[in-house]
């Protein structure tokens, strides 16, 4: 196996030899496209589509969602200078952090929850996929990344349909009334989108070491407490028969399958349904786990249904 740093040893704990090997070669990879997706709010795929063909951008639509596209990473330049970027009928964003969203599968008319939003990604690939016929409620703790969640919504054109707070996510019940049964923010949303802070490994390069010399098995242990707690909000927050989406940019067991496997023996009432987007990747007991490649960043997906 290729040396490495020893602080990263510890995003190995429990992973098979050959997952470790996977990882390191994704490690080594720098991601050679970028991604965008179409803004419904604003534009069409059709309007897209052809704005592309005539700057003469080569592109291709992703085969898990027809309104995501990429191109090769040394076009990213020219495509962020098109005015269907300047003006939100486009949105860059890494496949990996559109797949939370689609295995949500929100309706219209549902009331639905994005604990930690900003920088807004995926709070506008909701509305973009919904047309404005929801109800979301976005969360952010801090004052810089509100400012960019608040300015992503109106770039995007989903003010109507969205409702920024700004408040630690680990704080969430407490912040609403007690409903007639004495219950702080019982059973308020049908969909919870839990893209959960974490220790980022599934982001690491190994050719710079700014994205790893940080990481450590306590930064890691601590993130999984917050995950955790964050996880028992949403839980208190769901309507029966509703579904949270966790999700991280960690490839760790620590801040993935072992924070939903500890839930789930607390609350039997959840149980786990397959991603939507699994063909192609490693799954675990219907967790997904997306290891780092040239087209993605790693990522962990667990879909949690109650009821």
């Amino acid at each position: 196996m290729t040396p490495l740093p020893s602080n990263l040893l510890w995003v190995f704990e429990n992973i098979s030899p050959a997952d470790q090997e996977k990882i390191i070669t994704g490690w080594s990879q720098p991601r050679s496209i970028v991604s965008f997706r179409v803004n419904n709010l604003r534009s069409s795929r059709t309007e897209v589509i052809e704005e592309l063909k005539k700057s003469a951008l080569p592109y291709t639509v992703w085969a898990h969602w027809e309104d995501a596209l990429y191109m090769e990473k040394e076009h990213e330049y020219a495509l962020r200078g098109l005015e269907i970027y300047k003006t939100g009928k486009i949105y860059v964003q890494s496949l990996s952090s559109m797949i939370p969203v689609l295995c949500l599968d929100a309706q219209s008319g549902q009331k639905i929850l994005d604990m930690t939003a900003a920088p807004g990604s995926k709070t506008t690939q909701i509305a973009s996929m919904l047309g404005w016929k929801c109800s979301i409620t976005a969360l952010e703790k801090f004052g810089i990344r509100l400012e960019k969640l608040v300015h992503t919504i109106k770039l995007q054109g989903a003010e109507d349909c969205v409702e920024v707070i700004k408040i630690d996510a680990t704080e969430i019940v407490s912040h609403y009334s007690k409903d007639e049964k004495g219950n702080k923010g019982a059973k308020m949303f049908d969909r919870i989108l839990l893209d959960a802070p974490c220790s980022s490994d599934g982001r690491i390069n190994l050719e710079d070491e700014k994205t790893y010399k940080w990481y450590s098995w306590e930064k890691s242990q601590s993130k999984s407490t917050i995950q955790y707690e964050m996880l028992e909000q949403a839980r208190k927050m769901l309507t029966d028969n509703g579904r949270i989406v966790y999700s991280t940019c960690s490839i760790s067991r620590r801040e993935n399958e072992e924070v939903i496997q500890k839930f789930l023996k607390t609350h039997p009432e959840f149980h786990i349904l397959p991603s939507p987007i699994a063909p192609d990747y490693t799954i675990e007991d219907n967790m997904n786990r997306w290891y780092p490649s040239p087209m993605m960043e790693g990522f962990f997906v667990g879909i949690l249904e109650k009821g």
